[in-house]
């Protein structure tokens, strides 16, 4: 079996360079640069992460202590017989006085409670700056904060308090009930949101915002108040605390996450992770820069080496190239500074000198002696013929039909001036047509058993061929072929065509044929009369003439005809021969 190979990619020496520079300097010098910044990438996330988780379990721990702080404020109630008074079925204006004394000292002690309310008996008692927009939403979470059955909680929206201070409150609620869990009105106490505030002052960091959110998903705090009250998607975390990164307003953040084990409340921590490298920028720019002229450095390398080694060897292939389709006269211009480069141009143009010379010093002895061998050739053939001719116009004269005489002496002076013309050797295949013509009439004269049909495609008449080609083969058919007139009823057949780009003419004769692998195997012919030295000597011209690729082929069997088949050159007018 034949094995069919790939043909392999072939790649320039230019592309090289750059593929390799690429591919075993540039690609692993930015992979390396690129694996350092993901190194340092995450490491800074890790460690500002644990930082703000450890922040905010801090935050956490002072939350749930003022958690503690309020709900044991809010007990005080029940111990300073506040609860007990409520109790009652009708409370006197006395009553409602100590009520609100006490609930006076309540807020006097504590720095972060701007007021405190109880509603109860259908009577709102209050201490401290009242909002009547607190006053409503309590109003409306009512059943809720009954339905904790006198737990504390966190209402899960802030208000803007204009009076007496322009800033937040958060609202803490409990029902007050009796022993035997019974309802007696509802206390809430509303809190600064510096509470917060302070909570979250130890994370300082450049572009973080801070959340509390509530356990239902509203934004209880955000340091960003733009945030306060909206709903947050909340985080679906396993552990407690924990960060990871993620996009957030289409930008990639580190997030934080802390929750409460008393208020349930989700604290959280988000910082753009461009913020937490701006410490780094210096070094950044830094590094910036040297990677920069690392990668100007190698490309000025490959402009370098792409000048005085890579365009250098391309010129020379192409002058290589150019001397290989023929041009011998082609010369690599040595303006390359590379001495080993320079030295190869320099044996280049020293070597297609050379050839050249040599080349031509081939071509002018060739010539010389194709020139010779062309002289003796066909000197062979001229001579016997033009014997034959003059003895047949003698013998004419003799019979003196005049008539005939000049029809035979007109085609044997056609016949002498083309012999003696010294001009190109080739004409036209019509013209040698004619030239047979005459020769024939010559030859019909003498023998009268022949005659001759021509069959010339078109596109053949105007191509060049030598003179006398095909002469000696119809001779041979008449002479030998038709054994000197003996033979009776002789006919000679000669046709062209064009194909692939050559040009064939065939000879066939219905003569007495010859055996041709004798024939060619004689060195000397047995009968001297014989013109088997003019075949060979034909053939030899064409291959002298235009190469191997070209010939005379002799086919034949003893009593079956000779078909003679000229394969030649396709040549037309103005060609060189």
């Amino acid at each position: 079996m034949n094995s069919i190979k790939a043909k392999p990619l072939s790649i320039s020496l230019k592309h090289h360079v750059v593929l390799y520079y690429i591919f075993l300097i540039i690609a692993p010098f930015l992979l390396l640069v690129a694996l350092s910044v993901n190194i340092m990438y995450k490491y800074t996330c890790r460690i500002y992460g644990k930082y703000l988780v450890t922040n905010l379990a801090s935050t956490q721990e002072q939350l749930n202590t003022a958690y503690n702080r309020y709900r044991d404020t809010s007990m005080t109630l029940y111990l300073n017989k506040t609860v007990a008074i409520l109790e009652k079925k009708d409370l006197s204006a006395g009553d409602w006085d100590r009520i609100r004394v006490e609930m006076s000292n309540m807020c006097a002690s504590n720095a972060d409670m701007a007021s405190m309310q109880i509603d109860s008996h259908d009577t709102m008692v209050h201490a401290g700056a009242s909002n009547a927009k607190i006053v409503e939403y309590v109003n409306g979470k009512k059943e809720e904060i009954i339905a904790e059955g006198g737990r504390m909680i966190w209402l899960p929206e802030s208000f803007y308090s204009p009076y007496p201070f322009g800033t937040y409150k958060y609202v803490i609620a409990r029902s007050l009930n009796t022993a035997e869990k019974k309802n007696l009105g509802i206390m809430y106490m509303t809190v600064d949101k510096e509470i917060f505030d302070n909570a979250f002052a130890t994370i300082n960091m450049e572009g973080a915002t801070t959340y509390i959110i509530h356990p239902s998903g509203t934004v209880l705090y955000c340091s960003d108040i733009k945030r306060l009250n909206e709903p947050f998607d909340i985080l679906d975390v396993k552990d407690k605390t924990g960060f990871f990164t993620e996009k957030v307003g289409g930008e990639n953040c580190l997030v934080a996450y802390a929750k409460s084990y008393k208020t349930n409340w989700l604290q959280l921590a988000i910082v753009p992770v461009n913020s937490l490298f701006s410490d780094f920028k210096p070094v950044g720019l830094s590094v910036l820069f040297i990677v920069s002229v690392y990668v100007l450095l190698i490309f000025v390398m490959i402009i370098l080496m792409n000048r005085h080694i890579v365009q250098p060897i391309l010129l020379l292939t192409h002058a290589m190239d150019t001397f290989a389709e023929g041009n011998l006269q082609v010369s690599a211009e040595e303006t390359c500074r590379t001495k080993e480069i320079k030295t190869l141009f320099i044996h280049f143009n020293t070597m297609t000198r050379k050839v050249h010379e040599l080349i031509l010093d081939n071509r002018r002895v060739e010539r010389e002696k194709n020139n010779f061998e062309m002289q003796v050739l066909i000197s062979q053939m001229n001579p016997h013929f033009i014997y034959n001719s003059l003895n047949t116009v003698k013998w004419l004269a003799v019979i003196n039909k005049q008539l005939v005489i000049q029809k035979v002496t007109d085609s044997l002076i056609y016949i002498l001036m083309q012999i003696t013309n010294k001009g190109s050797s080739l004409h036209r295949l019509t013209d040698e047509i004619r030239l047979l013509e005459n020769y024939t009439v010559i030859q019909k004269t003498r023998f009268m058993n022949f005659d001759i049909a021509y069959s010339i495609s078109e596109d053949t008449q105007e191509l060049l061929i030598r003179k006398f080609l095909l002469q000696s083969i119809v001779e041979n058919a008449i002479i030998h072929g038709f054994s000197r007139g003996k033979l009776s009823d002789g006919r000679i057949e000669l046709k062209s065509y064009k194909e692939e780009e050559r040009l064939h003419v065939i000879i066939r004769d219905n003569g007495k044929g010859f055996d041709v692998q004798e024939w060619e195997s004689r060195e000397e012919p047995a009968d001297k009369q014989h013109t088997n030295v003019g075949i060979k000597n034909i053939q030899q011209i064409i291959k002298l003439e235009y190469g191997t690729s070209y010939g005379l082929f002799m086919e034949s069997e003893p009593g079956k005809g000779t078909c003679a088949h000229f394969i030649l050159p396709v040549l037309e007018d103005g060609e060189m021969e």
